[in-house]
């Protein structure tokens, strides 16, 4: 793991979010009927306009938070200008038609910044007469330079709608072998790019979060305090029947369609719907704290041990039905009790995202609240 990816964030069972194959088709059809990928080119002038309005996405934190030196940038511009093929480029199309860069963020970050006259060509080896020069300054005798950088095409395959997203997170995982490995998390925040991740993001830099979690958002470069919020909301929105009206949506025991399906919900509701989901999640960590201190969202609620995310997402979820400060105090010994008991810790054990599992430790929340309201 690079030195840019130092990881000082331990949250507890986390091991799905690295996991970025897919382990089964529980849809019942050949995985190969769920892949869409074509072959298509685009000239670099037309994905810079693209991105100029909008409709190329590239600055999100995607891939790597660092960017390549003046060296590197120079040496792909001269590549191009001498001809010589690039590697494949990857991007996913969403519904709108908007791309979403899988695979070449470095590579266009690089070039779209040249085209915006943002550095100067330097220590090139071979056009050395080029060195010093930006992109308005390949004109007259070096216009043919311009031309020839605008019309470059870039090879690229485009995974196409409805592919899965745990298929993109493979196909991702195939074409960085040997790279940096991202987590599902930090792929999720180009793919639903938009409000709703946009959200999640805010309230892990808000005061109550980083109080009740200790993580710090400037620290959090793996995304996980979003992750643990994304969950949280994927399994609230569940129990709550926000996704299909007249109906509860099914868990499948795939967590990974829940969040997407999470994802989308949120990126397509109207920003009041927003608002609120977002007041009810910073209440909710609120409340968690006031109960537990520092050592809310860990086992046996003790603040030295690390964060547990099945705790965090049936805790939060527990705050939500429970409506003050006196109800809280009247619930802190059933709470305790049931979260350190065995049957508590079997549903946050192995295969702790199965559909039994989930919904029994999400039965013992409701249990709890229920309990509370019998006592008025």
């Amino acid at each position: 793991m690079g030195e840019e990816f130092k990881d000082d964030i331990f949250i507890e069972n986390t091991d799905e979010l690295y996991n970025l194959g897919y382990s089964s088709n529980k849809e019942g059809r050949p995985i190969y009927e769920n892949v869409k990928v074509t072959k298509k080119d685009f000239s670099i002038f037309e994905l810079f306009r693209k991105f100029k309005a909008g409709k190329l996405i590239l600055e999100v934190d995607f891939q790597r938070n660092v960017v390549w030196n003046n060296k590197q940038q120079s040496e792909l511009i001269e590549s191009i200008l001498m001809g010589l093929p690039l590697p494949i480029f990857y991007f996913k199309q969403q519904d709108n038609s908007t791309y979403v860069v899988v695979d070449g963020k470095q590579r266009l970050s690089t070039l779209f910044l040249f085209l915006d006259n943002g550095f100067q060509l330097k220590n090139l080896k071979i056009l050395d007469f080029l060195n010093g020069k930006k992109f308005k300054d390949l004109d007259n005798q070096y216009g043919i330079y311009q031309s020839q950088l605008e019309d470059y095409q870039v090879y690229s395959h485009v995974i196409l709608p409805p592919t899965p997203d745990r298929i993109v997170f493979d196909i991702f995982e195939r074409v960085n072998r040997g790279g940096t490995q991202l987590n599902k998390q930090e792929i999720r925040n180009a793919l639903y790019h938009g409000e709703g991740l946009g959200m999640i993001n805010a309230i892990t830099t808000t005061e109550e979060f980083q109080r009740a979690t200790r993580i710090d958002n400037k620290k959090d470069k793996r995304m996980k305090g979003s992750y643990l919020l994304t969950r949280f909301f994927s399994f609230y929105l569940l129990y709550n029947n926000y996704f299909e009206e007249g109906k509860q949506y099914q868990y499948t025991g795939d967590i990974d369609l829940l969040i997407e399906r999470t994802l989308i919900f949120l990126n397509k509701s109207d920003i009041s719907i927003l608002n609120k989901l977002k007041e009810t999640a910073i209440e909710s960590i609120r409340k968690a704290y006031f109960l537990c201190g520092n050592g809310c969202f860990r086992k046996g609620m003790i603040a030295s041990n690390p964060i547990n995310m099945n705790i965090f997402e049936t805790c939060m979820y527990l705050m939500t039905l429970i409506e003050d400060n006196n109800s809280l105090l009247k619930i802190k010994d059933v709470f305790y009790e049931t979260l350190c008991s065995q049957k508590f810790l079997e549903c946050i054990g192995d295969s702790r995202d199965g559909i039994y599992k989930v919904n029994l430790r999400f039965q013992m929340m409701n249990e709890i609240a229920r309990r509370n309201s019998d006592d008025f």
